[in-house]
């Protein structure tokens, strides 16, 4: 599979902090992938270099093939939403859009067609007129993205592109995003909202204090992190009967009604049925069982230490 992006030993210290630190990792072309670590973990650095912004001091990085150091060919192929979005408020959506297509070269009927379909895309034709200084957040997360996508990029960088979205902005924003991958543009997502990289990565990096810690599906990071498959058990009344069994290390019970226990079991399939046949066998009446697995949340703090 054709790469978009190859990272090899990148590095970058401010004074005596190491941001980032020998960083490797590659992104396949195509790819929904997304981009982890904590506050400080050296994430919008690593973008910045991807993208041109900063000089690394060491390593080398190459986007669709075409050298870092290549900087005007690079931004010929890549859109990127900063997480400061750094907008003209004194403009309004349709002379912003021109202002960004005429630096791309991009001018007469082409530049009108592509405006009108973004801000199609972005649900901002009604509001083209107005100021930006007017825009909601969301609106203007929108138009962050719009921007992003004025020169057809191969590649897109978002960092935080939720940030501080109500529940229907960021479902907005993902369901763009959904769009913009099936048609083939390979997305690099960092973010704090690990329920939206869960839902939209298929391949995702952690990195921790500069360094790489994980790398790959969120089932291989699951096992990276030696979670084991765990259930979910609710029966009624309680479970004095397991006091004396092989499970007991191996279960926590919660009562959360006076009537009502739950039961949270970690161990592989075959056990968890040696469980229920011996409540079962106990005359221990099962209300509910379920399968759960560690989700990136639980995962993504194993990894990066808490």
């Amino acid at each position: 599979m054709p790469k978009a992006i190859t990272v090899e030993n990148l590095t970058k210290s401010y004074g005596q902090t190491r941001a980032v630190d020998d960083l490797s990792f590659s992104v396949e072309k195509g790819a929904f992938f997304g981009f982890l670590g904590r506050n400080g973990a050296g994430k919008t650095t690593t973008i910045r270099m991807l993208t041109g912004i900063l000089k690394p001091d060491h390593g080398e990085c190459a986007i669709a093939g075409v050298p870092l150091r290549t900087r005007t060919e690079i931004a010929k192929i890549i859109g990127i939403v900063p997480e400061s979005r750094g907008l003209y408020e004194w403009m309004n959506a349709v002379e912003y859009l021109r202002f960004f297509a005429n630096l791309y070269g991009i001018t007469g009927p082409e530049r009108t067609r592509t405006i009108e379909s973004l801000l199609s895309q972005v649900e901002l034709t009604a509001s083209k007129q107005v100021l930006i200084a007017g825009y909601s957040r969301g609106m203007k997360q929108r138009l962050g993205l719009a921007r992003a996508l004025i020169n057809r990029p191969q590649i897109l960088f978002l960092d935080e592109p939720t940030l501080g979205l109500d529940p229907q902005g960021q479902e907005d924003i993902r369901n763009l995003l959904r769009k913009l991958h099936a048609r083939g543009v390979t997305i690099f997502l960092s973010s704090h909202q690990l329920h939206e990289v869960s839902d939209l990565c298929t391949r995702i990096t952690i990195i921790h204090k500069g360094k790489l810690v994980a790398d790959g599906s969120l089932e291989s990071l699951r096992r990276d992190a030696n979670f084991q498959e765990s259930y979910r058990i609710r029966i009624t009344g309680n479970s004095p009967a397991l006091e004396n069994s092989r499970f007991l290390d191996r279960i926590k019970e919660e009562k959360i009604e006076p009537n009502l226990t739950e039961i949270v079991f970690r161990g592989d399939a075959e056990s968890a049925n040696e469980l229920l046949d011996l409540l079962r066998n106990r005359r221990i009446p099962i209300l509910d069982f379920r399968a759960e697995s560690g989700n990136l949340t639980d995962v993504f703090l194993t990894l990066t230490g808490r």
